[in-house]
Order: C-alpha cells, then sequence, then structure tokens
C-alpha cells in the first residue's frame, strides 16, 4: 500500500512578511508520497538527492480572496546573459535582463501565449484573444534559436492546476525573481469573455469593440484589462536541509491577483413561428364543427412547412430566488409570487440577433472558497470573498406581435369571430395528463409556477420544447353536447376524439406539425421524425426538438356566446369546457400571477402538453456538432456518425402525456431513440452567435 504524508502549508498571505514562507518537516524515510495542498511529491526520486543545492518552489494564485485560479502561468525569471546579448538570434526572441524590458514588438516579458492553439482532442480553441509573446510547443520543436531560449531561460516554467496551485522543483536556492502572468478570459471554468466583464463586472465599454466580443488590443500588456503579471523576489531554500534527521524545506509563495472574477453560466437558443398569416383554425366557411378548431387552410402543404416560418426577437423573463432562502425553504416552503424576483438586465449579458438568443448570468447561491487540499468548500454568502456556484430560476419566452407580425385580424368560421394568437412558453414546464395549470389557483397551478432549474457555474444550457400534436377530425358541433368534443371518460383534459403526438394523420388537421417538402431539405435542413401519408412530404411533430423553440400561431373564439359553448381553441391551451365568461383566461389579458410579482397568463401553452426544458450542452459537444453534421441547421443524433455526446439533451424516451417521442412518428409504435436539433431558421444560428461571445 502506498503510505503517503500530508504537509501542511501556510495558507495565509505568504507575501507579507509577517507570515512563514518557509516548512521544515521531518519526513518518515518509508513515506512514498509527500503531499501538500493539491499537490504531490514521489519520494523515489527525491531519496536521489540527498545534500541538495536546489530548492522546491510552491505556492497558490487566487482571486477573490481564497479562490485559486487555474492556468496562471509561474517561471523563475532568468536574466539574459552578456554573452547572448551579442546574439542577434536569442536577443530577438529574449531580450529581456529585467522583467520590465520589452521585446521587438513593445511587450514586456510575459509567459502568454503569443498564438491561440486548438486542441486536438476537445476542439477548443484556447485563448479566444492571444496578446502574450511566449513561444507554442511547434515553434520551439522547429526552430532552434527558440529551442535554446526555451531551454535555458524558461526551464522553471509551470501552469497552475485546477485548484490554483503550482509547483517548480529543482529551483536554485537563494534569492529569486518570481513570475505570474495572467489572462482572466483564459483560466478555465472561470474564463471571463468581453461581453461578461462589461456587463457583468463594469468594466468601460471603451475598452473593448462596439459589440463587445474584443478586447481592443494594445501592445503595452499593463494596459490591458484582462492581463496581469507580478514579480515576487523570494529566497528559495534547500529542499534537503538535514540529511542525518531527514528534514526537508519547502518555500511557498503565493499571489493574489487584483482582477475580481465571477462565476457564471450560459442559457442559448433560437426561437421562430409561423408566417404572419397562417393559423391554426384558419379554413374558414366551412362546416360548424370542432375540426374547424384543428385545421389549416390552403391549398398543398405550404401553409405547414417550414418555408413558412418567420422569426423576429423574442422577448423573454428571467425569475429566480434570491440567495437568502435556503434549498431547504425553496424545495418545501417557498411561494413563487412573494419569494422570487425578475433578473435585471443590466446584471447579466443579453444578445439577441432575429430568433438567436443568449445570456450569460451570474450564479447567487452557494459560495465557496478554495481550502487547503484544494477542494472548494462553502462559506457563507455574505463572506468577503469567494465566488457563487448555483443559480435557481425559471424563464418566460414569447416573440411579441410587433417583433414578428400577427397580421391575420378578424375572421369568421362559420359567421363566428375567430381571432389568432402566437404561444408564449414558460420554461422549464411540465405536468401529468389533465394536471395543467388553469384559471383555478390549485395544486397544478402552484406546481407550475414553482417548476424551475438549479444551474451550476462554467455549464452552458440551452432550451428544448416537446413539440407536441394534437389531431382532432371530429364533425361534431363544437357547440352543442357531444361526446366527440367532451372530456374523456378518463378525465384526461382533452377532448375524447383528440389524437396526440401521432403524425399518422392528416396533416391539415394535426395542429403543431411542420412539415418538409424535397426543395425544402437543402435550404432549410429541417429534422423530420416521421412521414405523412402523402408522398415525398416528411414531417416533424409529437418529439423534442432541442436549440430551438416553435411558436406557432392558433386560433380562438373571443367569446362563449358566439356558439362554441364549450371550447375557445384547439386543446393546445387549458381548455375551459363550460366556460361562461367573455373573457376565457388563456387567451384574455388577466391578472393571474406567473412569479415575482408578474400577471398575466394570457396565451401560455398548457403545461401537461408543451413540455419544455434546459438541456446542458458542454462546449465539446457543440464543436463535435458543427464539425460532424458539416454545419447543417437541423439534424439528427444518428446523423453524426460514431460521435459520442455528453449533454442532457430532449428524446423521444422523455415524457409526455400520450404516446410522445414514438417512432416514425406513429403512437403504436416502440420509443423513438433518437435526438432531434435545430440551430435556428432561416439566417438564425444560434451556435454562430456562441461563437462570436467567446464562448465555444
Amino acid at each position: 500500500m502506498n503510505k503517503s504524508q500530508r504537509i501542511y502549508l501556510n495558507t495565509g498571505d505568504t507575501g507579507n512578511q509577517n507570515q512563514d514562507k518557509y516548512i521544515k518537516v521531518k519526513l518518515e524515510q518509508d513515506v512514498e508520497t509527500l503531499e501538500f495542498m493539491s499537490l504531490k511529491i514521489g519520494t523515489a526520486d527525491v531519496y536521489q538527492n540527498f545534500n541538495a543545492d536546489y530548492g522546491v518552489l510552491v505556492g497558490r494564485v487566487v482571486a477573490n480572496n481564497d479562490i485559486g485560479i487555474p492556468n496562471a502561468r509561474i517561471s523563475i525569471f532568468i536574466p539574459l546573459s552578456d554573452d547572448d546579448a551579442t546574439n542577434s538570434d536569442i536577443y530577438s526572441v529574449y531580450p529581456y535582463k529585467t522583467p520590465r524590458d520589452v521585446n521587438n514588438e513593445g511587450k514586456r516579458y510575459n509567459l502568454l501565449p503569443r498564438v491561440a492553439i486548438k486542441d486536438p482532442d476537445t476542439g477548443i480553441v484556447t485563448p479566444k484573444q492571444p496578446f502574450g509573446s511566449f513561444p507554442i510547443k511547434e515553434e520551439v520543436v522547429g526552430n532552434e534559436p527558440f529551442l535554446d531560449v526555451y531551454k535555458k531561460y524558461y526551464k522553471y516554467t509551470t501552469l497552475t492546476n485546477n485548484s490554483g496551485d503550482y509547483m517548480i522543483f529543482g529551483v536554485p536556492v537563494g534569492t529569486q525573481v518570481v513570475h505570474m502572468s495572467i489572462d482572466i478570459t483564459d483560466i478555465g471554468d472561470y474564463s471571463m469573455t468581453p461581453a461578461t466583464m462589461v456587463d457583468n463586472l463594469g468594466y468601460p465599454e471603451t475598452l473593448f469593440n462596439e459589440d463587445k466580443t474584443e478586447i481592443l488590443p494594445e501592445t503595452n500588456l499593463d494596459d490591458l484589462v484582462n492581463i496581469e503579471t507580478q514579480e515576487i523576489s523570494v529566497d528559495i531554500i534547500p529542499f534537503w536541509g538535514d540529511t542525518e534527521n531527514f528534514e526537508i524545506g519547502i518555500t511557498r509563495q503565493d499571489f493574489r491577483t487584483k482582477a475580481k472574477i465571477v462565476s457564471t453560466f450560459s442559457i442559448f437558443g433560437s426561437a421562430f413561428t409561423d408566417h404572419k398569416n397562417e393559423f391554426w383554425a384558419s379554413q374558414h366557411g366551412r362546416d360548424f364543427a370542432i375540426r374547424q378548431l384543428y385545421r389549416t387552410d390552403g391549398d398543398g402543404y405550404g401553409h405547414i412547412q417550414i418555408a413558412t416560418k418567420q422569426v423576429g426577437l423574442i422577448e423573454h423573463k428571467i425569475y429566480y430566488y434570491p440567495p437568502e432562502f435556503s434549498d431547504d425553504y425553496i424545495n418545501n416552503s417557498a411561494d413563487p409570487i412573494n419569494d422570487m424576483k425578475v433578473l435585471d438586465e443590466e446584471e447579466y449579458t443579453v444578445r439577441k440577433e432575429n430568433g438567436d438568443f443568449v445570456f450569460i448570468i451570474n450564479c447567487n447561491r452557494k459560495k465557496v472558497i478554495t481550502d487547503e487540499s484544494g477542494e472548494l468548500v462553502p462559506v457563507p454568502n455574505d463572506f468577503n470573498g469567494g465566488i457563487f456556484t448555483e443559480f435557481r430560476g425559471f424563464m418566460t419566452l414569447e416573440i411579441p406581435t410587433e417583433n414578428a407580425p400577427l397580421d391575420i385580424g378578424t375572421e369568421k368560421i362559420d359567421g363566428k369571430t375567430v381571432s389568432a394568437l402566437r404561444f408564449k412558453l414558460k420554461i422549464p414546464q411540465q405536468a401529468p395528463a389533465n394536471s395543467s395549470f388553469s384559471k383555478t389557483e390549485n395544486t397544478n397551478t402552484t406546481n407550475w409556477r414553482k417548476q424551475h432549474k438549479i444551474f451550476k457555474r462554467g455549464e452552458i444550457y440551452s432550451v428544448a420544447r416537446f413539440n407536441a400534436t394534437v389531431a382532432n377530425s371530429s364533425d361534431g358541433s363544437a357547440g352543442h353536447p357531444n361526446e366527440n368534443n367532451r372530456p374523456g371518460d378518463d378525465s384526461d383534459g382533452f377532448m375524447k376524439s383528440d389524437r396526440l403526438n401521432d403524425l399518422d394523420r392528416d396533416p391539415y388537421w394535426n395542429t403543431g406539425v411542420i412539415t418538409t417538402h424535397e426543395d425544402d431539405d437543402q435550404q432549410y435542413e429541417f429534422p423530420s421524425n416521421g412521414i405523412t401519408d402523402v408522398a415525398g412530404v416528411t414531417a416533424f411533430g409529437g418529439n423534442w426538438l432541442n436549440f430551438s423553440i416553435y411558436l406557432p400561431h392558433f386560433g380562438y373564439f373571443k367569446s362563449a356566446y358566439e356558439g362554441f359553448l364549450y371550447v375557445h381553441s384547439s386543446t393546445n391551451f387549458t381548455v375551459n369546457f363550460r366556460e361562461n365568461t367573455t373573457s376565457p383566461l388563456p387567451y384574455k389579458t388577466n391578472s393571474q400571477d406567473i412569479a415575482a410579482g408578474v400577471q398575466n397568463t394570457r396565451w401560455f401553452a398548457r403545461s401537461d402538453l408543451n413540455y419544455t426544458d434546459f438541456i446542458t450542452v458542454p462546449k465539446t459537444d457543440i464543436i463535435k456538432m458543427i464539425d460532424k453534421a458539416n454545419n447543417k441547421k437541423g439534424f439528427k443524433k444518428s446523423e453524426l456518425a460514431g460521435v459520442s455526446l455528453d449533454g442532457d439533451y430532449r428524446n423521444g424516451q422523455s415524457p409526455c402525456p400520450k404516446n410522445g417521442g414514438k417512432l416514425d412518428g406513429v403512437s403504436t409504435n416502440g420509443v423513438d431513440p433518437d435526438i432531434y436539433f435545430y440551430r435556428g431558421f432561416g439566417e438564425s444560428d444560434c451556435f454562430r452567435l456562441l461563437q462570436s461571445l467567446g464562448l465555444v
């Protein structure tokens, strides 16, 4: 068994002269591993070097008062020798006799990369903007002057690990200058983006380009807001100081950065809706029957195919629980109406282009610091320092009519007034059949308000919606008692004649279906999960769509007394059977609470059919999708040949009332194992917006 000995080093501010930088420990001879901070040394190598004339330097780079920062760069500065100063090949690469000397580009001594590098395993490129002058491996290997400089002047150079700790073994004893370089846009999970630095941290906009996607370049590294360099003189003691008593000595030097960092997470996605003149229930002048509410108008499939859709700027609200409420209180006692708040848009990064959106949001719960062992441990929220790691909340999303026209006006079905509306959605939401939120303040409505997501620091999230379909071709009168248009005997909240999530139906009578013609395949690249009974026309519905939210148009009757006594619209909304008011809740402005004092549930889709969720999307998955999907806008998991994805995407196996996510969109088939993705309609592309912000 490997026997280890932990050495507890001083965790105070070793830059303070009153703190001891040196640790001397008597070493047991049978120890195989020395452990200190988050670092280890194998003693097999140590015992080979008695009477050492070198030292071991360890330390931690911290920000925000005790958060260890990864990927900080540490070196023992070695001045340019007089002989090498006369060698033009070496001098052109390394002209530094002091750390403040500058090279021929006007940049002082630093350890920051000169060019960006793509990780061959993950495909991630770092840094997004290189500002330094440190040579990359390819330059060192293939260029003799670079190699000579690297071996002689950068021989004592290292990076901090995920805990912010570093170790340099074999440092010459005596006084040495220890250098630190850090770029806060390139520090792993804590990396700041230009947009985050402006919107979330308050840096002056004048230091960034117009759309806040890049930092304005400067030759003087001291003028760059993302760069920090420090030098500290340290007296390095010998590692082996007493060969008879087996006492070792370790020198510790910490660096405390001036930069403030925040811990964030991101939400991205896209949204699209129907053409301004298209909606379900738009077939006019025909028989007065329930199917009219489920019918689209026109000849051919132009009215329901992807080519007819449109985009517009979304409108959103982000609701959250403040940090003063404990998890236990939120889980068991919280009232979203009074306890939640709406996040002010000035407090986070918001980017919207056409239908695309990205939000970069500060975590505000569960503050942590890095302990002696390199682990993140909780501290009180009022602790002066540390970093938050979580956020709890939900989002509402819509495309207002002023951002994407809904120019239908007032129409008639058999002489009765019908108008049009556009879906609004709460994310996340889901409920068992007949348990949707409703105008009644009951358990179902309370549960709808309480559903929210726990977001984690450093993660990227997107949105997913179960694109539910409801087919109904019943010719029963919607205004009179008829068992075909009344609730089913199982009281599931749907029409007895409804057929849910079934593409094996005439798409004209199947609300929510999106069809694709052959000529749409290349231009719009929308994924399909089934084939209709019309040859050559593919369709999507009754399954989850990841990354993009479809907000369809529906018709509704304004008054219960205009013929449709029992039903005002298709069952995509909570149906108010026997409604006796002229202002049915889902279709009219109302005073029902959503949360945080915000009211009006008008046009919100029912939660037991239109499931929504947030999904975790690793950066590496996005890179794989861009590469393996050949930049297609819409694709399926099965089309990414041989690619393993790590995100928690929604698929056909996710629950939804009545036959959700069946293979080929047929309700009698087994579960659909595939996963469906869409990056945005038309010119929209949520991946491109993510990339422009430096998030991938």
